[in-house]
């Protein structure tokens, strides 16, 4: 059952857009992956996990904050000062703020129909690497 909130105010919280850009990022990539190769489900899994982990989207926002607007920095800045209570456990506390960053970044995209900046770097960042 869905609750009678203001989504505009709940979804400026950056942490709340990162859990949201971690799930449109991992769907994405993994139906990328079903669609182009004809694997086992266990390779899939390991070729998505790479792909989603922390290091490879810290990698990501590296070479991404340089195109962004004002209001996309402002996320991104917002992402990056949040307070973070754990980290992911192969990567760094800068590769995870990075990763938190990047995936903030996806959900704002997301939240706010801009599905083909999310596609555009997907392409250049992820596929054109593969």
């Amino acid at each position: 059952m869905l609750n009678n909130f203001d989504n505009e105010g709940y979804l400026k919280n950056v942490l709340v857009l990162a859990y949201l850009g971690d799930a449109v990022f991992n769907l994405q990539t993994r139906d990328f992956l079903v669609r182009t190769y004809q694997y086992k489900a266990n390779q899939l899994n390991k070729m998505a996990n790479s792909i989603v982990c922390a290091k490879n989207q810290a990698e990501i926002m590296l070479e991404l904050k340089n195109e962004l607007s004002e209001d996309e920095l402002d996320i991104v800045m917002r992402a990056r000062n949040s307070h973070l209570n754990s980290k992911a456990k192969n990567s760094t506390l800068e590769e995870y703020s990075l990763a938190t960053q990047f995936e903030a970044l996806i959900g704002y995209w997301y939240f706010n129909k801009l599905n083909d900046k999310i596609e555009n770097v997907f392409k250049k960042y992820v596929v054109e690497k593969l």
